[in-house]
């Protein structure tokens, strides 16, 4: 009777850890939708396993402002407004005449858990340092 108990105990476990690393292994999908400088702007982040302990993430947007220059941040509105940027540099890339966007960056597993939202920020001057005039675009859920 021990024998069968510690073989279904075995399984159960095999079983737990196949499906939880099934399942990192899945790409998570954050659907972005418009703020206030987002207009009929829309797009979608793919976050998925990038070697040992990184993830990364790859936005694709429509509907952007055509040639312009955005940045990609994680955010945190509680218990006070914090933010960092996705990937290396100045975490930007610049929408094409149709005003189509792509940006792919890399994150730690353990940073990115610490953060709330995910959030593309245009920069109307063009300078993706200025932060004094950013307006956000679109923004995801990332909890």
């Amino acid at each position: 009777m021990k024998i069968i108990s510690n073989k279904i105990i075995y399984g159960i476990a095999l079983f737990l850890i196949a499906l939880s690393t099934a399942h990192a292994a899945i790409p998570e999908k954050v659907t972005l939708t418009p703020e206030k400088a987002g207009g009929g702007a829309k797009g979608e982040a793919v976050i998925k396993e990038k070697g040992k302990d990184q993830k990364e993430v790859t936005v694709h947007a429509t509907g952007l402002k055509p040639n312009s220059v955005y940045t990609v941040w994680v955010v945190n509105m509680k218990p006070k407004m914090d933010m960092a940027g996705v990937g290396e540099g100045d975490y930007s890339f610049k929408s094409d005449a149709k005003g189509e966007g792509h940006y792919t960056g890399t994150i730690s597993l353990s940073e990115l858990e610490k953060w709330q939202l995910l959030e593309i920020a245009l920069h109307p001057d063009g300078n993706p340092k200025n932060m004094k005039k950013i307006e956000i675009a679109l923004k995801g859920d990332l909890k």
